[in-house]
């Protein structure tokens, strides 16, 4: 999921949190014949879903889906997972309370959160009651420093140092950084400032896009000032197309880099000439990558297609669900091989886990193997992707580049 999906308000919404228990019942996938029957083992997703500007729908469903198939398949031996996925809203005190419901409900471990309005306060709680957060994506330092916090790809926040490297690869020093007019992301200028000059560029400007603009040509326009050559694109896939709309009436040369979960294969259909000028990064393959490259997608393809749902169709899928079906296979790799499964069991057998199977997707993860990378104390995977787009399809160029060497 990229950073740019935290738009276009991170605001306190009035509402009761949505705890939804077990699996989906309605996945429209076959049982399998060695489905799981045995003890639930409870697992826990802290995620907004009905939040307006931030929700993660897509995300939540391609959990459901994720743990369908893994239970069709049968399981950890013969154990189903049980799915607690509670929506926080968008909420900072509401994904406290999801954390704290996920200890009185049980859960052994949460499974791909994303909790991007107060990451460190539920980090807090999950880390003291012991319990591990697998294949959570990173938004904020605390989430690299938590101990109890084990994932197989560097996350939203690092996908946009991988934007900055992929623009100076290009030659262009001089770089837009173009972002939600919010308060979190009006810090990212300061963490990437560093990593940009190291590169031997810089950030001439800042420009925040205001929720509900309707002129967007505004932005392409401050986005050119000083010299500009390229843009850090920190925006979704709606403002996006209204972002490509003014760049083709603008007629701008700039280049745009932009994380490529978070757009669908229909989304760039969408954007025009800009959608094929622009490259693209990320931490795990686009969906519609060559599945001569990458086997493992037809998997992942295939687990979603089982869920019968239109928004997990090929075309729509936006790459972030990707993350909660490796969350749950790293899940299913380490569980099956412990006596016992509890928030115990389970922290130690991430820890001392290596070379985990990841379908090829991201290089075989040894979770406890992790290393500074900058300001970040604890990264396990700074591998990442390049992109195009034909027109067509996103094209993956599978040669992975290393964020600490790029």
């Amino acid at each position: 999921m990229n950073f740019k999906r935290i738009a276009p308000a991170i605001a306190a919404l009035a509402t009761a949190s949505l705890l939804a228990a077990g699996c989906s019942s309605d996945s429209g996938a076959d049982p399998a014949e060695n489905a799981a029957t045995g003890q639930p083992i409870k697992v826990g997703q802290i995620i907004p879903i009905e939040a307006p500007g931030l929700s993660a729908a897509s995300y939540a469903m391609g959990t459901v889906a994720s743990v369908d198939a893994f239970n069709a398949r049968g399981g950890v031996n013969g154990r189903p997972l049980e799915l607690l996925q509670c929506d926080s809203m968008g909420d900072p005190n509401k994904e406290v309370d999801c954390a704290n419901q996920m200890i009185s409900e049980g859960a052994v471990a949460t499974l791909a959160d994303f909790t991007p309005a107060n990451n460190e306060g539920t980090s807090q709680v999950l880390q003291a009651a012991g319990i591990p957060r697998i294949g959570l994506n990173p938004l904020n330092i605390s989430d690299f420093t938590a101990t109890n916090v084990f994932t197989p790809f560097s996350g939203s926040l690092l996908n946009l140092y991988g934007m900055v490297d992929i623009l100076v690869a290009q030659g262009k020093t001089k770089l837009t950084l173009m972002r939600p007019d919010v308060p979190v992301a009006a810090m990212l200028i300061q963490l990437l400032g560093p990593a940009v000059q190291a590169k031997g560029a810089e950030i001439v400007n800042d420009v925040a896009v205001g929720a509900g603009a309707t002129d967007y040509t505004q932005y392409i326009a401050a986005a050119e000032r000083n010299d500009a050559q390229g843009v850090i694109m920190a925006l979704g896939a709606t403002e996006s197309n209204q972002i490509a709309q003014s760049f083709e009436q603008l007629g701008s040369k700039l280049t745009f880099a932009l994380g490529s979960t978070g757009f669908s294969q229909a989304d760039l259909q969408d954007l025009g000439t800009f959608a094929t000028s622009s490259t693209y990064t990320g931490p795990v393959p686009a969906p519609s990558s060559s599945t001569d490259d990458f086997p493992g997608i037809k998997d992942f393809l295939a687990d979603m297609a089982a869920a019968d749902k239109q928004e997990l169709e090929k075309e729509n899928l936006i790459g972030d669900e990707m993350f909660p079906w490796l969350a749950v296979r790293a899940f299913g790799e380490v569980a099956k091989d412990l006596g016992s499964i509890n928030t115990s069991t389970v922290m130690q057998g991430f820890q001392n886990a290596k070379d985990l199977d990841m379908a090829g997707l991201v290089p075989a993860w040894t979770p406890g193997a992790v290393e500074p990378f900058g300001i970040f104390q604890r990264v396990s995977n700074s591998m990442m992707y390049k992109m195009t787009f034909d027109g067509d399809v996103m094209v993956t160029d599978p040669t992975q580049y290393d964020l600490r060497t790029a």
